[in-house]
């Protein structure tokens, strides 16, 4: 470890935060706001950062009932005493600060409205109700630049283009400071009361996802710099972890010359949005998604947040994910509805990494989208046994002429028709916006060892280490906790 003995200090704050997102700018102003002064440490340049927060849709979860947004999550999480994903003191704290992220970003001036109410991914479960999700006007990206003008309003000091390195720990093993790398020069930077990891998760770094997740490859919408690079800071310094094996993920594009991953929208009327309020109206366009064999395998209207887990069948006889690539199929029809890639958010939204031709036309020309005359011939392009995928469409085209799905129970709404040729399809690997796992944190934001004692100024925000397991509550559900623990680590941090 590195210790604090005969280090020179190159700066110093009370609370200095890794990590410059949601949950960083979130406990940035909080600290500031106690009277602390605050220092950001920053990886990426101010003239070229790109959160996964600034990516993002913008949703994030605002409980109307405390008690019932506890019940919620422990039937997520909580299977008997002994057996949890997270325990209930951290619920707990997570319900209380969640129902106020209204309340805090109005407070500070910030543009919001209601989303979905009720907005559970689990409308199944007890406590289910008491979810609601709201929405930043001008989604993700607005609501970082006005998080970024609150943080430039209370003239907190960014240190960009400086990734940390190491936590500094005294004799003591408690965490006093942060070194991180700036110009090729180390910077060590004192903290007089703590350090806050926002660093965010391991979308960046193949090994970890390797290593951790269930299934490769896995691709991401955002966050190709979030490298791990907190998450084995706090390893050093002997943090337990947790959730790492736990993925909030759907189906994405991704393609060989493009670095993110897209979200799709797959019925062409904002699909992800309309799973998390309930398909409403009929599709104006057919589609459905297949394994690399061409049969489909799941109910296509899928929980945005869990089909990750269905995706990661492996076949020990095969030796093989036969999910891996999957395949959305659709017709003419589809591409005549507009843009195929998702526009409220990702790549393709307000942050405008990639423009997605409105028609689709230049996405067929890259070769992003595979076409056919046929069903047959699509299949042929794709690998597959021609037979197989036709014998699909065939019988899907017959559920859809009875308005019934007996394979998968797909929403009625959704049953239109592949007839309108020529036909299209995208490969799809499982993926999302961002990883869960990393440091464990009790109910103060503390980072805890494996006896689950707090490691001494030590304190995690956002998705590296997030309170979430195994399923995700809702769209939004990191959006609330950046916020939520953002406050709670910046609270017990300046105490």
């Amino acid at each position: 470890m590195l210790r604090a003995r005969g280090v020179t200090w190159d700066n110093s704050a009370d609370v200095v935060v890794v990590g410059y997102g949601l949950a960083g700018a979130a406990a940035a102003i909080t600290a500031h706001d106690l009277g602390a002064r605050v220092v950001l440490v920053e990886k990426q340049p101010a003239d070229a950062r790109c959160t996964c927060s600034s990516l993002s849709g913008g949703l994030f979860l605002c409980p109307k009932d405390v008690d019932g947004a506890i019940e919620y999550l422990k039937s997520l999480y909580w299977r008997e005493e002994g057996a949890q994903w997270t325990d209930l003191d951290t619920i707990t704290a997570w319900a209380r600060y969640t129902a106020q992220n209204v309340e805090w970003l109005k407070g500070l001036g910030g543009e919001v409205r209601l989303f979905s109410d009720p907005g559970a991914e689990f409308p199944e479960l007890p406590g289910a109700s008491s979810i609601a999700v709201w929405v930043y006007q001008g989604r993700g990206l607005r609501m970082m630049e006005f998080m970024d003008q609150q943080v430039a309003s209370r003239n907190i000091e960014v240190l960009y283009e400086a990734p940390a390195q190491r936590l500094i720990v005294n004799e003591n093993d408690d965490v006093v400071g942060v070194r991180a790398s700036r110009g090729g020069e180390e910077v060590n930077i004192k903290a007089n009361k703590a350090v806050i990891l926002c660093s965010g998760g391991f979308e960046g770094n193949e090994g970890m996802k390797l290593q951790y997740l269930r299934i490769h490859p896995v691709y991401y919408g955002g966050g190709i710099d979030n490298t791990g690079d907190g998450i084995r800071m706090a390893q050093e310094v002997g943090a337990d972890l947790w959730h790492m094996n736990c993925c909030s993920a759907r189906l994405k594009a991704k393609f060989p010359d493009f670095p993110y991953a897209f979200s799709l929208d797959f019925s062409g009327a904002d699909w992800a949005h309309q799973q998390i309020r309930g398909v409403k109206e009929k599709v104006r366009a057919g589609y459905i998604v297949v394994d690399r064999y061409g049969r489909r395998f799941t109910s296509e209207n899928m929980k945005t947040h869990a089909v990750f887990y269905e995706v990661t069948f492996f076949d020990t006889h095969k030796l093989e994910c036969p999910r891996v690539p999957s395949h959305y199929v659709f017709d003419q029809r589809r591409i005549e509805s507009g843009a195929i890639a998702q526009r409220s958010s990702g790549p393709a939204g307000p942050h405008q990494l990639y423009k997605w031709s409105a028609d689709n036309q230049v996405e067929l020309k890259k070769g992003w989208i595979v076409a056919g005359n046929t069903v047959a011939e699509l299949a042929g392009k794709l690998g597959m046994v021609p037979a197989v995928l036709a014998e699909t469409v065939e019988r899907w085209n017959g559920y859809c002429a009875d308005g019934r799905d007996p394979e998968f129970s797909r929403n009625p709404l959704e049953l239109a028709p592949l007839d309108s040729p020529p036909y299209y399809a995208v490969r799809l690997y499982p993926g999302m916006a961002n990883t869960q796992g990393g440091p464990r944190r009790n109910s103060r934001a503390q980072v805890v060892n494996p006896f689950g004692e707090p490691i001494p100024g030590l304190f995690a925000a956002g998705e590296g280490g997030s309170i979430y397991g195994m399923l995700y509550p809702v769209g939004g559900g990191n959006l609330a906790e950046c916020i939520a623990f953002g406050r709670i680590a910046a609270e017990n941090a300046v105490k």
